[in-house]
């Protein structure tokens, strides 16, 4: 039986040792604890629930997220192809723990974390501050004169700005207040032509349109005309440009500010380097922010629990298989407590957990991913191997594809095998790789028609090996193959039926698992043997046969799947109604679209096949180019072919996945109970060794 059996648990002991106890059952790790307030009977709930502060745990575990944050930004860590891929926890052991709990400094290097932290963000404050700053002046850098001396004038004020070049001839007529104005062209670096002159500009002005065409100009002005000067100016387009006011040029405020910035960045690769410094500590943080975590869910499960003046209750749910553990651990460590079991309600909301011998274990992945089967119903894991796998190599089905799978999958396990997790999903790779080399032998796909004398010439070795094994190629014979998956696809939804029926005498509802399953067995046949007859000949007495399961099956379906409503008329409506799929359990149009839906079979299988001859064809042009010929041949090939295998390996394991989702569980399963989550150390940055558990 996958799910586990799980019995409901209610532990009472001395109110002395509850602190004692939690952390015991923490360590064991075999306790879903949950809230007893909500559990117990109503003479127990005078009982006050008890307050556990976090703040100490709460504390360490903001300590500990600095100093990771700091690394993360400042020293991150190097991953290879497959951590970035699928990150997995650190595996440790107890002495590690051990270690790190009892003699790591947090406080110490928290503080030098937190002084190096500040450091660099002011300095990175500070950089900003003085970029954007000298991002405004280099427009200005040329500029030769001082700017204390440019704003000193006590009565000629000047203005610097920007003037289309077609306007300076304004600047010299006589009349007021043009009259009392001196103007100068301030040329760019080393001088030359106004006509080619070349100035930065500034990022204000980037939206002015012909800028280029437009003059740099020095204008001094009376300040008793200041304002009739700046109407005027405005008239001709005149840019004004408000300059700083410092001593100095501006070229040497900005070499001022450069040697700020060079310090600055100094200062800056120190910290770094100090942050670099404490890198070595990142697996040790990650230990204890795993440590502090299990804490603090620990204190939050002691929140669930009741406590009164003598007594303190704990309940929650255990697997059957880990009971004799925990009397056994009870019975040493705390001989006055007592533990009562009891199976749980009916409507109880009972924590699942699969078990599965090694073999079936990898597709347990799709089923968490989906939502875990009710406690009392049945785990679908085993009745996936044969329909996912089919559907994968069939989506897939090429022998060049499938052995770069095998070896890739196999690589990931060897890499992995620790981590229980992924390498699973690397076993399940692995048997997809078998089934493409599989079904890739059988429709005859290496690498696409890589085999072709064309390629690799005469009577070539795979060549010889393909028409062995060949046995239907659905490139040219699309109809046979479009017709094998659609039969897939209807003994998949009758495999549905079965397991819903499963599922129902399980539960020992017998009516549905007839009236539900049964009825449809016998309509669905028949259909496809009265649809037939559009397609072939069909045989008078197989005609006569569908007919008849037609009729039985829908004649049931319409008595009995009405059978909620009390009204007889309604009863009838609603059974005819229930053909069509729109109430009841099932439905032909559902079964039509479902059918259908398989047709990404050979879509999938076409595509893989199609795309791979296509870079052959492409490498086949390439290869009687003079010299060069060869190589571009074999570059195409490789390049050409990873990336197919990358992309027909997505697309083969999401549609596999859909039909397994949407096609196959959507006519038996109800997903959506809630894990078991034992209380203990559980954390996705770390894990404890399973020798050490």
């Amino acid at each position: 039986m996958a799910i586990d059996p799980i019995k409901k648990l209610t532990i009472v002991s001395p109110m002395q040792c509850s602190k004692r106890l939690m952390r015991t059952v923490s360590t064991l790790g075999i306790i879903d604890v949950i809230d007893a307030g909500e559990h117990l009977e109503d003479e127990v709930l005078h009982m006050q629930i008890k307050g556990v502060s976090t703040e100490d745990v709460d504390e360490a575990l903001h300590k500990i997220d600095t100093i990771l944050n700091l690394l993360k930004t400042h020293a991150p860590e190097e991953q290879g192809f497959f951590q970035g891929l699928t990150p997995v926890p650190q595996l440790i052991n107890k002495a590690e723990l051990k270690e790190a709990t009892e003699n790591y400094d947090l406080d110490k290097r928290f503080f030098e974390a937190s002084e190096l932290d500040e450091t660099l963000r002011r300095t990175e404050r500070t950089k900003s501050d003085l970029e954007n700053r000298l991002a405004s002046l280099i427009p200005y850098s040329d500029l030769p004169f001082d700017m204390e001396d440019f704003h000193r004038g006590r009565n000629i004020g000047l203005l610097f700005g920007y003037l289309p070049a077609a306007n300076l001839e304004h600047l010299n007529r006589t009349s007021y207040p043009w009259r009392n104005v001196a103007w100068e062209v301030v040329e760019s670096g080393s001088g030359g032509g106004r006509e080619n002159t070349q100035f930065p500009i500034p990022a204000s002005l980037k939206n002015v349109k012909d800028l280029k065409n437009h003059a740099r100009v020095v204008i001094a002005v009376l300040k008793d005309d200041m304002d009739e000067v700046s109407d005027g100016l405005a008239r001709l387009s005149f840019i004004n440009i408000d300059l700083p006011e410092f001593p100095g040029t501006i070229g040497d405020h900005i070499q001022g500010l450069q040697e700020d910035l060079a310090e600055l960045s100094i200062t800056a690769q120190e910290a770094i380097e100090k942050v670099k410094a404490i890198a070595p500590d990142r697996r040790t943080l990650i230990t204890l922010k795993a440590f502090w975590t299990a804490n603090r869910n620990q204190h939050l499960a002691m929140t669930k629990t009741l406590g009164g003046k003598w007594v303190h209750l704990l309940t929650g749910y255990i697997r059957v298989r880990d009971i004799e553990n925990l009397t056994a651990t009870f019975e040493k460590e705390f001989p006055a407590s007592v533990i009562i079991l009891e199976d749980p309600a009916a409507d109880e909301n009972v924590p699942v957990s699969l078990s599965l011998p090694p073999i079936m274990r990898p597709l347990s992945l799709l089923v968490d991913m989906f939502g875990l089967p009710p406690y009392r119903s049945f785990d679908p894991t085993p009745y996936l191997h044969v329909n996912f796998y089919l559907f994968f190599g069939i989506c897939f089905s090429d022998v060049g594809y499938g052995m770069m799978l095998i070896i890739t999958s196999l690589y990931l396990i060897k890499r992995t095998r620790q981590y229980e997790g992924v390498a699973d999903f690397g076993r399940i790779l692995l048997m997809g790789g078998i089934s493409t080399v599989i079904f890739g032998a059988l429709l005859g796909s290496w690498f696409g028609d890589l085999y072709q004398p064309k390629y690799l010439g005469e009577n070539n070795l795979l060549l010889r090996i393909q028409s062995c094994f060949a046995v239907l190629d659905p490139v040219s014979k699309t109809i046979p193959a479009l017709l094998i998956a659609l039969f897939i696809g209807v003994l998949n939804q009758f495999f549905g039926i079965a397991l819903k029926m499963y599922g129902s005498v399980r539960e020992g509802d017998w009516k549905s698992a007839f009236f539900d399953g049964f009825f449809w067995f016998l309509i669905l046949p028949g259909l496809l043997m009265l649809v037939s007859k559009l397609f072939v000949n069909t045989p008078v007495p197989i005609f006569r046969t569908g007919l008849v399961l037609f009729a039985a099956g829908a004649l049931g379906l319409i008595l009995t799947q009405g059978r909620g409503i009390k009204n007889p008329v309604g009863r009838i409506l609603g059974g005819i109604v229930s053909l069509y799929g729109i109430m009841g359990s099932y439905g032909i149009t559902a079964f039509i679209g479902d059918v259908l839906s398989y047709c990404r079979l050979l879509a999938l299988g076409l595509t893989t096949s199609i795309v791979g001859m296509t870079f052959n064809m492409l490498g086949g042009l390439m290869r009687d180019i003079p010299y060069a010929g060869p190589f571009l041949f074999i570059l195409i090939i490789v390049v050409g072919h990873i990336f197919n295998f990358v992309i027909s390996l997505l697309g083969a394991f999401v549609h596999s996945m859909r039909l397994i989702f949407v096609e196959f569980f959507g006519r038996f399963y109800d997903a959506g109970a809630r894990p078991f989550r034992p209380l203990g150390f559980d954390s996705p940055l770390c894990a404890m060794k399973k020798e050490d558990m």
